[in-house]
This record gives structure tokens, sequence and C-alpha cells, in this order.
């Protein structure tokens, strides 16, 4: 049997543990935990025991983390003669210290300062791009954080500290690769967008060379204690390479099954305006692990701010959206005149109304897209311009 220690905001609230027989897993609370330290709002402190027993692979509020994509990759290159890291508990075993948000596996959270200060000093040079590629290849195993882009995790002090960010917070950085040239330039033309459109979005910043994107943590507050962040792949009980698997649908049950009664109408109003900005921006990869909750106390949790916002149609001319407004819905499809009805069906806003609001929102992301093209950063790298280009072209069209 392998056991696996599980911990939030560093503190031991239980154990996961894989059941040779069978290979299910079980997750046991440890006694006293209190119930603003659960591991997940799915899975609640306080009920029996056989309620977190004989899951058929790790719990999905457990598979938050998991790396995938580049990440992936180069955990596999370094540690696959010493690790099985397609075995998802091998995995989590080797990068759980590492994590986004609070909950941790096999003990506290684990920083590198000197890693981390090599890190912040990379994004800020030339070339940092190529120098970050080159520390997440021979790091890997430091980042928990999940998705296909490049990116790595960073805490920062006052020697590295941004102008307007939080002295003790921490930032994602994000950088181009062969595969996604010009993939920085875009997110922050796209992340600035949603700004501009009413949306909230953490601190951006861009490398001189405009291949790397610094963005400031949603998941770690001004005070540095580290809050609780789950997605919607993970809320909705779908394991995390379903991603692409679930609906609109399921974003909006979402809301109604985990945000208090008074806020729902605002979170419903935002998720609106989040799915209207990837359509906008042709944004292809707005999968369920691309929303999520953030959280403090989990009887009051909130979205989290827009994340992983990119024009996809840049390098993928013919891709769809991530995901069907419904299951009965066939395929996913960019919106049109006709599309408002079923999304205004489950917004529960008239359909006249949302394509008011689509227009408006437009206007507005285009006009900021078309800035960023024309200011100091796209002017300094050429490929990154070229891609900016294709974006407002397609966010235009």
């Amino acid at each position: 049997m392998r056991r696996l220690s599980v911990w939030v905001s560093d503190r031991e609230v239980g154990v996961l543990q894989e059941n040779a027989e069978d290979g299910t897993f079980d997750f046991i609370y440890r006694p006293d935990v209190p119930a603003q330290l659960a591991v997940s709002l799915t899975m609640p402190v306080g009920l029996p025991a056989h309620e977190y027993t004989g899951f058929n692979r790790l719990p999905p509020p457990f598979e938050v983390s998991l790396p995938e994509g580049f990440v992936l990759d180069a955990l596999r290159r370094k540690f696959a003669k010493v690790v099985d890291v397609d075995d998802d508990f091998s995995l989590l075993e080797l990068v759980g210290r590492h994590t986004v948000g609070r909950v941790t596996f096999g003990g506290p959270l684990e920083p590198e300062p000197g890693l981390e200060r090599r890190i912040l000093a990379a994004a800020r040079s030339e070339n940092s791009a190529r120098q970050l590629a080159a520390l997440l290849k021979a790091h890997p195993q430091t980042t928990g954080i999940s998705g296909v882009m490049p990116k790595m995790s960073s805490r920062h002090g006052d020697e590295n500290r941004h102008p307007g960010t939080a002295v003790a917070g921490g930032v994602l950085v994000k950088f181009d690769t062969e595969d996604y040239p010009g993939a920085a330039l875009v997110e922050f033309a796209c992340m600035s967008a949603c700004q501009a459109a009413g949306l909230p979005v953490p601190h951006l910043s861009l490398s001189p060379d405009a291949s790397t994107l610094t963005i400031e943590r949603f998941d770690v507050t001004a005070q540095g204690r580290r809050l609780g962040f789950e997605d919607a792949c993970a809320l909705s009980g779908i394991a995390r390479h379903g991603k692409y698997r679930g609906t609109v649908l399921d974003l909006f049950r979402m809301i109604d099954h985990f945000i208090p009664a008074t806020e729902r109408p605002a979170a419903r109003q935002d998720l609106l305006q989040r799915l209207l900005a990837n359509d906008i921006l042709r944004n292809g990869d707005a999968h369920l692990k691309n929303f999520g909750l953030v959280y403090d106390d989990p009887a009051r949790p909130g979205l989290a701010p827009v994340f992983d916002v990119l024009t996809t149609t840049v390098w993928i001319p013919q891709d769809l959206p991530a995901l069907r407004l419904t299951p009965q819905h066939a395929a996913p499809e960019w919106l049109t005149d006709s599309g408002f009805g079923p999304l205004a069906e489950l917004a529960g806003i008239p359909a006249k109304a949302i394509a008011k609001l689509h227009a408006h929102m437009k206007e507005r992301m285009l006009h900021t897209l078309q800035s960023v093209l024309e200011g100091n950063a796209a002017r300094q790298n050429s490929g990154a311009r070229t891609a900016l280009k294709r974006a407002l072209r397609d966010a235009a069209s």
C-alpha cells in the first residue's frame, strides 16, 4: 500500500493511500481537522470516512496540480528511469510539494529561493524564453502547475518586486516555445483585452523581448497566505483528461452549486462575460481546467480571476471552442447571432442583451489588441508581432 500525507496551509490534514489489492484510492482525514481546512469544496470535513474511499483514480481535486504538456515531457525526460511519471500517484509524490493553491502532498510547500531568484531574473531579461525553458527542463519537479503552455511558478520578495505587485505575493511565468512563437505577447494582449472589457485580471508584465509573460498569482494574498483553488474539471467530478468533454452548462452548475446565493447573480454575469471574451478572442483552449473557484473560507468561494486566455487560432487556424454549450449540442462552435439563444437560456439573460454585450466587449477588446500591437513590446519582437497581428485579424472576423 502506498501512502502520501496531504497538507493544507502547511498543516497535515490527512492521508491519501492506494490499495494494493484493487488499485483504488482512499483519503482519510486526521481527527479534529477544522472545516476551514477541507482539502476540497467537494470533500468537506465531517462526513463519514467511507465517503472518501474506493476512488478508481486519484480524487479529482487532487488532480488539479498534476502537470501536463511541456512540463510533463520535461519530467519524463529527467526522471523516466527512476519514476513512473505516467502513474498519477508517483507523479503526485514527485511534484506534490510545489503545487499552486493551499493543498500540498508529502509535506508543506518547499520553495527554492535560489531558483526563484533565477526565474525572476530570467523573466525580466533578454532571451528570457530560452533561459526559462532551460531552467524548467533542469527543475521540472518544482512546478505543480498544469497546462500545456510552458509555465513555472515563483515567489518574490522586496528585492524582486514588480511595481504594483504585492510584496509577499507570487508570480507565474509563461514563455514562448518553438511550437508557440509569440504566445507570451498574444496572451498579454488577450488578458489586457479582458481587463479592458471589465473582467478581473491579475497584474501582468512582459519581458523586454516580449517572449515571457509574468502574471501575479491570485492564490496568494498580500500577506503571503495561500488560498484554495479548484478548477471546474475537479469540481464537476471529471478527470483532468476529460477537460474538453465538459460543457458550458457545467460551468453554470459549478456557480449554482458552490457560490453563495447572494453572490450568484454577479458570478453568473461574470462567467457570461468570460465566455463572450473567449469567443471574441477565438480562444479554443477555454476548457474546464481554465475556469475555477478560489477561496480562503470554503463556505464562501468565488470565481478565480481570468487566466490562460490565448487566441489559439493563431497556431491552429481551424480551431474551435473547447466546450459545447450543453450535452445536447453535437459539437462546439463559435457564437453567431443564432447561437446567442442557447447561451441566453443558460445565463438567464435575453439573447438581445447578450448580443449587445458581445458587440460592446468586442469593440473594447479589439481596441486593446491594437494598442498592444502598436506598443514598444510588439515592435521589438517581429515574430511575436506577426502572431499578434493574426490574433487581431481573427478577433475582428
